[in-house]
């Protein structure tokens, strides 16, 4: 009857998804009363709340605005499933609207359609579907929305001051079949200041998005010159454009980042002085790489490979500002990170003035949590499976007893941040069956 009444049940999961997927809901907007991460994010938040109360879920709680949470069940243990609302902005690449969620050959497309408002959904309909079944549970039942996940995750931060740890918990902002382990991530904003420059450069939206597009403005006409394939460049003027391909800041290397290409042009322009001697250094440091090459930390465990990525770039008469992003092996520690970056950039003049640091996230392969959820996903994919090390970073890392469960497809391309997100109609009914025979499994009696 489960698996019936979410078959049912598709089409209004759909439309659901698509009235979420047009909220235009960017992480971190302007903040407002009652609303710290702006006005598009509270609706969001609004929008999956009434979801819920429509769904028969009465006991919902909007707390403060940072996140919303609905309850059902009862008893001392807790399953705590959580998805954000908040999305990276659009970026550049685009084929289609970022926020009208078409449907085309069974495929919606939108900004947030796999992170992570497709799971927020496919999880109120996968509670709703334990509901209807009528199927006790031992543990109560517990779904998040956050809603600054994409920005640093002030919202579980929050809710912590607030609420007590869960007795276990999953994320469906992952990879299936689950993951177990997740790299250490280091985001970090360094400075060099110098008077007097005339290129302008603002690149970049977010330490976490690869960017896809980069221009600078420079005091003299532009000089075309030959860039590698994958990019488009257009010198009109003083002006420079690039465009490449963004992405997440863990996948480095599924997009082309266009400010890494543009260091390159500038390097062949006729600047002067601190102008030139700063493009080209960051230029032979960065280069093309994404594993940390030039900083000789090019690491490999059995978590992964570190990557680290140049995201953010903001260059005027003062000086330049960068931003880098890191996903670093259990091997490497955040120290051993940090002195090998400024080793390197405080040669070329850059002081550090800003570290965020997230620990890696382990968990124990024959754990209740971990076979649980392997089960269910076998069971529902037809072969066994192993858990994943990611370089991603999501709420898992915020809660003990916690891993992040689907919802990329196994082996299949991973779209977040990237132009074009979307999913398939029968990737969300997947998804959907999936967690509610998580939930059964999990907190069942």
């Amino acid at each position: 009857m489960m698996k019936q009444w979410i078959e049912q049940t598709l089409p209004q999961q759909v439309e659901e998804l698509q009235n979420l997927i047009r909220i235009p809901s960017v992480s971190r907007g302007e903040p407002k009363e009652g609303m710290p991460f702006g006005e598009e994010v509270h609706k969001a938040l609004t929008y999956a709340l009434d979801l819920a109360n429509r769904l028969g879920f009465p006991r919902t709680t909007n707390l403060d605005g940072y996140c919303g949470y609905v309850d059902f069940g009862e008893g001392e243990e807790q399953l705590l499933i959580m998805s954000h609302l908040d999305v990276v902005p659009v970026g550049s690449g685009w084929t289609k609207e970022p926020f009208a969620a078409a449907i085309e050959n069974g495929r919606m497309y939108g900004r947030g359609t796999i992170d992570d408002k497709g799971a927020a959904v496919s999880s109120l309909y996968a509670l709703a579907a334990i509901k209807e079944a009528g199927i006790p549970l031992r543990r109560s039942v517990r779904i998040l929305f956050g809603c600054d996940e994409e920005r640093g995750s002030d919202c579980v931060k929050y809710y912590k001051t607030k609420e007590k740890n869960p007795t276990l918990g999953f994320t469906p902002d992952g990879e299936y079949p689950l993951v177990n382990a997740e790299k250490g991530i280091t985001q970090t904003v360094w400075k060099k200041s110098f008077a007097g420059s005339k290129v302008s450069i603002q690149c970049g939206t977010a330490a976490n998005v690869i960017p896809g597009e980069a221009s600078a403005t420079l005091p003299f006409a532009a000089e075309p010159v030959a860039v590698p394939e994958g990019y488009k460049v257009t010198f009109e003027g003083n002006t420079v454009s690039v465009v490449g391909r963004g992405g997440h800041a863990s996948t480095p290397e599924l997009g082309k980042n266009a400010l890494q290409c543009l260091l390159e042009i500038l390097t062949q322009q006729p600047l002067t002085g601190e102008d030139y001697a700063t493009v080209t250094s960051l230029h032979a440091l960065f280069g093309y790489d994404y594993n940390g090459e030039g900083f000789n930390m090019d690491v490999t465990d059995e978590s992964g490979r570190l990557t680290l990525s140049l995201n953010v770039l903001n260059w005027d008469e003062t000086g330049v500002s960068i931003t880098c992003d890191c996903r670093h092996p259990f091997s490497v520690s955040n120290e051993d990170l940090m002195k090998a970056m400024s080793s390197n950039l405080n040669v070329l003049g850059f002081e550090n003035v800003s570290c965020r640091h997230t620990p890696c996230l382990y968990m124990p392969e024959d754990s209740e949590l971990v076979q649980g959820l392997l089960e269910v996903y076998e069971k529902n994919i037809g072969h066994k499976a192993k858990p994943l090390a990611i370089g991603g970073g999501t709420y898992a890392r915020s809660f003990p007893n916690t891993v992040a469960f689907g919802v990329i497809k196994e082996n299949g391309v991973n779209e977040c941040h990237m132009p074009d997100e979307s999913i398939g109609i029968d990737e969300m009914l997947f998804n959907t069956i999936v967690m509610a025979e998580a939930i059964e499994k999990l907190a069942g009696e």
